[in-house]
């Protein structure tokens, strides 16, 4: 079997893993891995297919949790916010909006985990719009949409499931513009669909995988929202430490 298609199966399927357990993260799993192995142009539309198709089981089966209104606040937020974005990607070199992005997951996920409560107690129309507006500008300037949306519901007063769900559900709506423009750029390519094709099998696996493990963390009542700010703290530092070199 081909070496290349072995090594984008195993990627995929550690991203499905990743998002099945947490309703996010498998752009940020897969995106800087298949980079090394089919580089950038081909590793991010990949992403994309894969990120927008795994939200839907996951939506699907936790609709009843999704908070509906919050997630259609933080999208309405997000879509305007796409040209501002294409504007500083031509304009701020991305290593600043990177830097602050990490400063800001650093500090938000240190105040969580020491918190004893949420930060909000209820829906804040203009925070939600702020959270997904800056969701929108990350996301067209430098390729990273989700840190702000997580950090926004990993403080509200929500359960698990909510949490998952809803952040399911906003990327969902949101990667459907992003493939639009991928394929309006021409990066959906023949041998995009067949890395896709390819990789499928892997991909339900580790999906299924991620969504048992999900289960096994609610039935042992094992705290997730802290297993999320460990997660946005490791990239927070990730983000400073590979930005601070320039």
């Amino acid at each position: 079997m081909d070496t290349t298609l072995i090594l984008i199966s195993l990627i995929i399927a550690l991203a499905g893993f990743t998002q099945g357990l947490t309703g996010f993260g498998s752009a940020m799993v897969s995106v800087p891995l298949l980079s090394l192995v089919v580089g950038a142009q081909t590793a991010v539309p990949i992403a994309g297919i894969f990120g927008w198709i795994v939200t839907f089981p996951i939506v699907w089966k936790m609709r009843h949790s999704i908070q509906t209104k919050a997630a259609l606040i933080l999208f309405a937020g997000s879509v305007p916010a796409s040209f501002i974005g294409a504007k500083l990607l031509a304009s701020l070199p991305s290593q600043y909006i990177l830097l602050t992005m990490g400063v800001v997951l650093i500090v938000s996920s240190i105040h969580s985990m020491r918190s004893s409560k949420s930060l909000f107690q209820e829906t804040s129309v203009p925070i939600t719009l702020g959270a997904g507006f800056t969701s929108g500008v990350l996301g067209a300037s430098v390729g990273e949409s989700g840190p702000p949306v997580i950090a926004y519901t990993s403080m509200q007063p929500w359960s698990a499931d909510q949490t998952k769900s809803t952040l399911a559900f906003f990327f969902m709506l949101q990667m459907i513009g992003a493939n639009i423009s991928f394929w309006n750029e021409g990066l959906i390519t023949q041998d995009v669909l067949s890395h896709v094709m390819s990789a499928m099998p892997a991909f339900i696996v580790g999906l299924a995988g991620g969504m048992v493990g999900y289960h096994y963390l609610q039935k042992y009542k094992i705290n997730y929202h802290h297993i999320v700010h460990v997660f946005l703290l490791f990239i927070g530092c990730t983000l400073v430490i590979k930005n601070l070199s320039f």
